[in-house]
């Protein structure tokens, strides 16, 4: 009897964003962001765009994130965008999933958190919080014979 197996290749990386003096991004308006350096994370170029008031003015309540692509390419990647809290050893503790997985160059979470659920967690402090960004970057499948197995 013979096995094999089909995978699913990923390349896996993260980045942390951290935002300081945060209660300066009042006197600017929906729509204004900041970008992070490029980084390289899960075999890719990326930058992130950080919205202190949201995308646009339906979203002026929450902090906007976007995680961009550089380069001109598309790639297959699931984002995942979490608050770090500032004590208790830094755990992650409110996660936001902008589970798009498609071949876009950009992955959005317009509500990240809204400004004064922000403002009055855990995730402040000192006038500064972090954002953590997952991301696995779906390669293609790859087909071996399992060890063991014989063939027919």
């Amino acid at each position: 009897m013979s096995t094999s197996r089909i995978t699913v290749e990923q390349l896996t990386g993260s980045h942390t964003l951290v935002i300081e003096n945060y209660s300066s991004y009042k006197h600017f308006q929906s729509g204004f962001s900041a970008a992070t350096v490029n980084f390289t994370a899960a075999g890719h170029n990326w930058t992130l765009q950080y919205y202190p008031k949201g995308i646009t003015t339906s979203f002026k309540d929450y902090v906007s994130i976007y995680l961009i692509l550089k380069g001109g390419l598309s790639v297959r990647a699931e984002v995942k965008f979490s608050l770090v809290r500032a004590k208790e050893g830094g755990s992650k503790n409110k996660t936001v999933e902008a589970k798009k997985v498609s071949n876009e160059p950009q992955w959005a979470c317009e509500k990240l958190i809204k400004r004064k659920d922000l403002e009055k967690s855990k995730y402040l402090n000192n006038n500064s919080f972090k954002i953590l960004c997952e991301i696995v970057v779906f390669q293609g499948t790859r087909a071996e014979a399992v060890a063991g197995s014989t063939s027919t």
